[in-house]
C-alpha cells in the first residue's frame, strides 16, 4: 500500500512539474487570478467572520450564550450550548469560519473530539456574502436566486446536523463527560483580540495559499487540453456537455466551478450542489487548519458531498415553490 502510494504521489508530483515547465504562462495567469480573487473577494469577505468565530470562543462568549441556547442545541443537535455561535456563525461567515470556530471549541475544552468531529459533519458553508452576492448577483444576475441557494444550503447543513443528533439520541452515542467542568478559564479581552487575530491571520494565509494553487492548476488542466480530453469521455457517457464542461471545475474549486456552470448555462441546482460540495481547494483549506485534530478526512468528504445533494435538492424545491426566481435568472 505505501508503495502504490508513493508511486501515485510520485506521478502526480512528475507531471505537475513538467505541467509548469511547458505551461509557465498559464501558471502564471493562474496564480494572478488566484491572487485578484484573494484581494478583492475572499480577504474582505472572509476574514471578519473568521475573526469573529475565534474572538467569541476565545472571550468566552460562547460559553456564556452557550448557558441561554443549551436546551436549543442539546434538543437539535445533541450538543452543548457553547457550540450555539460557532454553528449560527459556520452558516454566515463562510466555508473556515466554522471549522476554525470547532477548533477553538475543542482547544478551550468546551467540546469532546466526538462532538468536533460530528460538527464539521455540518457547520461549514459559504457565507450569504459568496451566494447571494457573488454567485446569485454576479453570475446569475438575481438576488432572488442567490436568496434560494442560499436558504437551500443552510436547510441542507441543518438537516444533517439534526440527523446526526437524533442519530446520538436514539442509539446513545453520546459522551457524558461534563464541558464546562472541564473549560478553559476565559483569557482577558485583550489577549483573545490578539489570539483571535492572530489565528485568523494564519488561517487565511492557508486559504489564499490554496486558492492560488487551485487556480493556477485548473488554468494549467485547461491549456494543456487535460480538460477538454475529460469533457470528451464523459460525452461518451451521454453526459450533456454543458454539464460534462462543469464537472471538474466544480470537484476542484468552487468558484471556478460556479463560474464556468453559469457561464455555461447550467441550472441553479447544479450551482448549487457545487456550493454544498465546495471543491478539493476548500477541503484541502479545513484540513490544512484542523491539522492538530484527529477526524476522518472521507467521512468529512462524504458528508460534503450529502451537503452538496441536499442543497441541490431543497434548491430544486424552492424553485418549484417560488417559478419567477427560475425565470428571473
Amino acid at each position: 500500500m505505501k508503495k502504490i502510494k508513493f508511486i501515485l504521489l510520485f506521478t502526480v508530483v512528475g507531471f505537475l512539474l513538467v505541467s509548469v515547465l511547458i505551461f509557465p504562462s498559464s501558471c502564471a495567469k493562474g496564480v494572478n487570478q488566484g491572487l485578484l480573487f484573494s484581494s478583492e473577494i475572499l480577504i474582505p469577505s472572509l476574514f471578519p467572520f473568521m475573526f469573529l468565530s475565534a474572538f467569541i470562543v476565545e472571550s468566552g462568549l460562547s460559553a456564556r450564550i452557550g448557558k441561554f441556547l443549551n436546551r436549543t442545541t442539546k434538543f437539535l443537535f445533541n450538543l452543548p450550548g457553547s457550540t450555539a455561535a460557532t454553528i449560527l456563525i459556520s452558516f454566515i461567515g463562510g466555508y473556515p469560519t466554522g471549522a476554525r470556530g470547532v477548533k477553538s471549541l475543542l482547544e478551550r475544552k468546551e467540546i469532546t473530539l466526538a462532538e468536533a468531529n460530528q460538527m464539521l459533519c455540518f457547520a461549514v458553508g459559504a457565507g450569504p456574502a459568496f451566494i447571494i452576492s457573488v454567485v446569485g448577483s454576479g453570475l446569475l444576475g438575481s438576488n432572488k436566486t442567490g436568496l434560494v441557494l442560499f436558504i437551500a444550503q443552510v436547510v441542507a447543513s441543518l438537516t444533517i446536523g439534526i440527523a446526526l443528533g437524533q442519530y446520538k439520541r436514539i442509539f446513545s452515542v453520546s459522551s457524558k463527560t461534563p464541558h464546562r467542568k472541564y473549560a478553559l478559564k476565559p483569557p482577558s479581552v485583550s489577549n483573545a483580540l490578539v489570539h483571535s487575530c492572530i489565528d485568523s491571520t494564519y488561517g487565511m494565509i492557508n486559504m489564499c495559499a490554496f486558492v492560488v494553487l487551485f487556480s493556477a492548476l485548473l488554468m494549467i488542466i485547461n491549456d494543456s487540453g487535460v480538460h477538454k480530453w475529460f469533457i470528451n469521455l464523459l460525452i461518451l457517457c451521454h453526459v450533456p456537455e454543458n454539464i460534462a464542461a462543469s464537472i471538474l471545475p466544480i470537484l476542484l474549486e468552487v468558484t471556478g466551478g460556479c463560474s464556468n456552470a453559469a457561464r455555461l448555462s447550467n441550472s441553479a441546482e447544479l450551482i448549487s450542489f457545487a456550493l454544498g460540495w465546495a471543491g478539493a481547494c476548500v477541503h484541502f483549506q479545513i484540513c490544512a487548519s484542523l491539522e492538530d485534530i484527529s477526524f476522518s478526512r472521507v467521512k468529512f468528504t462524504l458528508y460534503r458531498f450529502m451537503n452538496g445533494v441536499l442543497s441541490a435538492a431543497f434548491t430544486h424545491l424552492g424553485l418549484l415553490i417560488f417559478p419567477q426566481v427560475q425565470s428571473t435568472a
